[in-house]
């Protein structure tokens, strides 16, 4: 789900004038299309969304090891590739954490009230949709690199349907009984400023660039790019 996230960020930086902008507003409208009309639940408390948040984090987490061999047709070293985006696993945590804190969609209780329901599964069938629609879009203005948007879809959707069989029997919030209350525009509020202190543009140029050790030679024209713009993001500050 996290090398999603950038994977996302850095697709979009190709045809986007505000690359975080459009993630942001895809993200809403992916969200608001799956939910369900005349259906209510239960909003969650902070400690079962953070129960989980976890899990789903885990799923995603290991479904991305045996998906990321879609990668080979890139690079004959996927493996490497998948090290350049684990050395970033500890920020996009951060980033996460951030969301989760910044969009307060749980209270502190267990007797939240009733908000609409989503259709979890939907969430994933939409998104689907929209990376095939995307890449159909931009591969003819970024040709070069046509082939890396194609495995990066294939990947995509290869964790979609193993995050989906790993929840065949129901999701976590399922058992729970409840769901978070996402809140569009503070949820697009929240993801701006969670973009912004994880300094993106830095990271993403340091991601390409290992990326590019790992053989994905084609993106190297854009590593310069990312780290010209990078270079005014103040120094992150490491963990202590």
């Amino acid at each position: 789900m996290k090398f999603l996230i950038i994977l996302t960020v850095l697709v979009n930086f190709g045809y986007a004038s505000n690359p975080i902008d459009t993630v942001a507003d895809q993200g809403a409208d992916i969200l608001n299309r799956a939910k369900i009309s005349g259906q209510t639940v239960r909003q969650c408390s902070c400690g079962e969304q953070r129960v989980c948040v976890e899990e789903m984090k885990k799923q995603a987490k290991d479904c991305t090891v045996p998906c990321f061999q879609k990668f080979s047709k890139i690079t004959q070293r996927p493996s490497d590739l998948k090290k350049c985006f684990d050395e970033k696993d500890n920020i996009l945590d951060d980033f996460l954490t951030c969301f989760e804190n910044r969009v307060e969609a749980c209270v502190s209780h267990s007797n939240g009230q009733q908000i609409q329901k989503t259709d979890i599964r939907s969430i994933f069938k939409i998104s689907e949709k929209s990376i095939v629609t995307q890449t159909a879009t931009i591969q003819t203005m970024i040709a070069p690199i046509k082939h890396i948007l194609d495995a990066t879809g294939d990947f995509a959707l290869c964790v979609k349907d193993c995050f989906l069989e790993k929840n065949s029997n129901g999701f976590c919030f399922d058992r729970q009984g409840c769901q978070p209350l996402v809140a569009e525009a503070k949820a697009k509020r929240s993801f701006r400023a969670c973009t912004k202190k994880m300094h993106w543009k830095r990271e993403a140029g340091e991601l390409c660039e290992c990326s590019v050790n790992a053989g994905v030679d084609e993106l190297k024209q854009y590593c310069a790019m990312f780290k010209l713009m990078g270079r005014r993001a103040p120094m992150r500050k490491t963990r202590g």
